[in-house]
């Protein structure tokens, strides 16, 4: 669909919402909806529309809730939304504007939300925003604004939200964002800020969000956030800063921080003396990726805070051993990459969440948990721990509540079956990467009956995993992402976990190359992720889908796989279910750009895959497959030829390739009474193309085969009772004669009044013959019965009646 025609709904004026997105619209006629007054919803995103003509949207005065989002709109004219004063949300995103003006509309509105981001906005007219007096969010995400004049908003009284992210703003100037009482939210994360002016939140004492990461910040204000009231995140992430002036969270300036991250910044010394002044507020602060060695010990500051994130700083062994030892009332601590090679006892009695991943750790103390006695996530991967039997099984014991355990990426050999005694309430473990295993016993996970997520992948020394084994007592699992050893996997592999609480199922293996139809049997949850990542399959099977319910939303990721193709019956089942299913990896197989490639080349755009290249032949390799016509996608190879040569040669085993588009078609030809006898090929439709060879061709002429033959024992089985029931004297009426013979019937020497019970061997020509040995080495026929029945008269003599 490329254009609507004008009229399309002039008949229906109490349309209340229409639904035009992913229709390929090219244009909207100018009065598509000039009796739809009752109209109060209209969703035209993702389409190819270029421009909105004026009076396009005219007297819609109902109307509350317009979607323009992801066409190709790189013009509005002026003006077309007349008098559309309803309007509450307007969304222009991912379109081509380069300007935005409010002469778009000839009247105020009540427009609470537009969202313009995602275009090329350089730009904004002084009256872009002053005709919608009410607006509350404006999104201008991901544009080219150099600077944003505060003109724009200074009369936005009820505005909320600003979103400048993404742009190319070098300041905010002094009273950019002032006198703005309900301005909540400011978001100028991704820009090229390099100073902000000490008076640009003036007076917005309810800003409660404040982003500036991933700038250019070196320094900031003292007077900064002077008349805030409570500013619940301040994000700093991602600039310059190597500290923080001491006054600048002062209180009587700032009334409450709860919340701020300082990561990805140059510190070297934490700026406790500015979090100081925060003391009884500031719950969560994130210094990760700094160049912080030190942090002084018995520092006030560090008492109260919840959440803390030192992870990848360099820091020195004394200050490990004071974050680890001294009582702090710390929720959430992360020392991830921070160095760490031993680890004694936590004095951390609160302590919810530990992330020890990327250090040096080989063994824990005995006594590392005995007051962590409330710790529900432990993180210990990608450290030298080589063996779980010890430091870490006499830790389990004081671990009662964990639920989450992580001990990837270590060295060690062997997961044994006891390994994780007393921890029956553990719900999510990850043991995956563990280069150096060869054995994992396939009892090892008897003890965890809550378990609710696994990963177990990533054993290159592994000789065989027992999949079905290790899964069978693992009956709450809703998340599994496991390895397999075999060639081959199917459903009773994994039918011990195949329930419908499992949502999520991942299947590994450089040896799996095979799957077989029904592997995916017994799932059933509303939305469904399949995973087949880094194996060997080259072909799915077309059944696939064929058990998962059509209600569900499906994922499906082949990543690092060796797929050739998709086959056009799968790509029939995707298509079918292609609004609730996504397909994600296909661009890292390596794809065949021949004649089995067609049908996935024209799947490919309609759900929206543009970036899968060919892997092979030579010839197209590195191309994107949907810029390959179908004549170069071709199984023929090329041969070279003669003028005098009047014959193709062929290979050993030929194969006839479909050169049209049309569906493969077994063609068959009606029997005909009439036909007469010819030698040779019989004569049918002419056929118009075939295609290779494949199981399901094999599967189709099976089928025809097994019924062809079953006709014909059929047949012979009837034959054989004919010849049986004509074995006795025949008690009806007189055959006729042969209608070749052209004169007197040809019998035996009757009886009175009775025609003799056999035709003579020359009748051979019947429509349906029955064959009749009458000797060794002799067939004779009898002719059919004719149309209408015969009575024939008895001798006086016989008081017997014949039927």
């Amino acid at each position: 669909m490329n254009v609507l025609h004008q009229n399309v709904f002039q008949n229906n004026p109490a349309l209340m919402s229409i639904d035009l997105s992913n229709v390929g619209l090219k244009a909207l006629p100018v009065n598509l909806f000039s009796k739809n007054f009752n109209l109060r919803r209209i969703y035209l995103s993702n389409n190819l529309l270029t421009e909105v003509s004026e009076n396009t949207f005219k007297n819609l005065r109902n109307l509350t809730h317009l979607d323009l989002s992801y066409n190709n709109i790189v013009n509005i004219r002026t003006p077309a939304f007349v008098n559309v004063m309803s309007i509450q949300y307007l969304s222009l995103k991912g379109n081509q504007l380069n300007a935005f003006k409010g002469e778009f509309f000839n009247t105020g509105t009540s427009l609470e939300v537009i969202d313009l981001s995602d275009n090329q906005l350089s730009y904004l007219f002084p009256s872009s925003f002053k005709i919608h007096p009410r607006l509350r969010e404006i999104i201008l995400t991901n544009n080219k604004f150099n600077f944003f004049p505060s003109e724009l908003i200074s009369t936005l009284q009820y505005l909320e939200l600003v979103d400048l992210s993404g742009n190319a703003l070098k300041n905010v100037d002094e009273l950019d964002f002032a006198r703005l009482p309900k301005l909540r939210t400011i978001l100028l994360g991704r820009n090229e800020l390099e100073s902000i002016s000490e008076m640009a939140f003036h007076n917005s004492t309810q800003i409660q969000y404040l982003d500036l990461s991933n700038n250019k910040i070196d320094r900031l204000g003292d007077r900064l956030f002077e008349g805030l009231i409570r500013l619940e995140v301040l994000n700093l992430g991602g600039n310059l800063l190597t500290e923080l002036p001491d006054n600048i969270f002062e209180r009587s300036r700032l009334h409450m921080l709860e919340n701020i991250d300082l990561s990805r910044n140059l510190f070297e010394h934490p700026p406790l003396r500015a979090l100081q002044k925060q003391y009884f507020f500031v719950s969560s602060v994130d210094l990760s990726r700094n160049q912080i060695i030190d942090i002084p010990a018995e520092d006030s500051v560090m008492v109260n805070i919840k959440k803390l994130d030192l992870s990848f700083n360099p820091l020195s062994e004394k200050t490990i051993n004071n974050v680890l030892t001294e009582p702090k009332t710390v929720r959430d601590l992360n020392l991830a990459g921070t160095g760490i090679k031993e680890f004694g006892q936590l004095e951390t009695p609160f302590l919810h969440k530990l992330n020890l991943s990327y250090n040096n750790i080989t063994k824990l103390s005995e006594k590392t948990f005995t007051r962590t006695t409330l710790l529900e996530s432990l993180d210990l991967s990608q450290n030298q721990i080589t063996d779980v039997t010890g430091s870490l099984a006499l830790s389990w014991p004081k671990l009662k509540n964990l639920l989450r355990l992580n001990i990837s990426g270590n060295p060690m050999v062997m997961i044994m079956d006891g390994n994780f005694e007393n921890l029956s309430s553990l719900q999510v473990l990850d043991i995956g990467n563990l280069e150096k295993c060869t054995r994992i016993e396939k009892n090892a996970f008897r003890s965890l009956p809550n378990l609710v997520e696994l990963r177990a992948y990533g054993y290159p020394r592994l000789g065989y995993f027992d999949v079905q084994g290790a899964l069978q007592y693992l009956l709450a699992l809703e998340k599994l992402d496991v390895e397999v050893k075999d060639t081959t996997i199917g459903a009773d592999q994994l039918h011990s976990i195949l329930h419908p609480r499992l949502e999520e199922l991942g299947i590994r293996g450089s040896r799996l190359k095979t799957v077989s139809s029904g592997v995916l049997a017994g799932l059933k949850a509303p939305a469904i992720t399949v995973k087949f990542r880094n194996t060997s399959i080259t072909s799915l099977p077309p059944a696939l889908l064929f058990p998962l319910p059509r209600s569900s939303q499906i994922t499906i990721d082949v990543a690092g796989s060796q797929l050739t193709t998709l086959q056009p019956q799968l790509l029939v089942s995707l298509d079918d279910r292609r609004a609730d299913l996504s397909m994600f990896g296909l661009d890292t197989n390596p794809i065949r750009c021949d004649c089995n490639a067609r049908a996935l080349r024209r799947w490919l755009p309609n759900v929206g895959v543009n970036d899968v290249r060919c892997e092979s032949p030579d010839h197209l390799s590195g191309f994107l497959l949907v810029e390959i016509g179908d004549d170069e996608l071709t199984c023929e190879t090329r041969r070279r030829t003669t003028p005098t040569s009047s014959s193709i040669t062929t290979t050993p085993t030929p194969r006839l390739v479909r050169t049209s588009s049309e569906p493969d078609i077994i063609w068959s030809v009606a029997p005909s009474h009439d036909r007469p006898k010819v030698t040779g090929e019989p004569k049918g439709a002419p056929v118009v193309g075939v295609a290779t060879t494949n199981n399901d061709d094999n599967l189709i002429i099976g089928i025809v085969g097994g019924v062809v033959a079953f006709i014909a024992i059929l047949i012979v089985a009837i034959c054989i009772v004919r010849l049986r029931m004509t074995s006795t004297s025949y008690r009806g009426g007189p055959l006729a004669s042969s209608p070749t013979a052209g004169g007197p019937p040809m019998w035996g020497p009757p009886w009175p009044g009775y025609a003799g019970t056999l035709p003579p061997p020359s009748l051979s020509n019947a429509t349906l013959p029955h064959k009749v040995q009458s000797g060794p080495g002799s067939v004779r026929y009898l002719a059919p019965p004719p149309p209408a029945p015969y009575f024939i008269s008895l001798p006086p003599h016989d008081d017997k009646i014949y039927r």
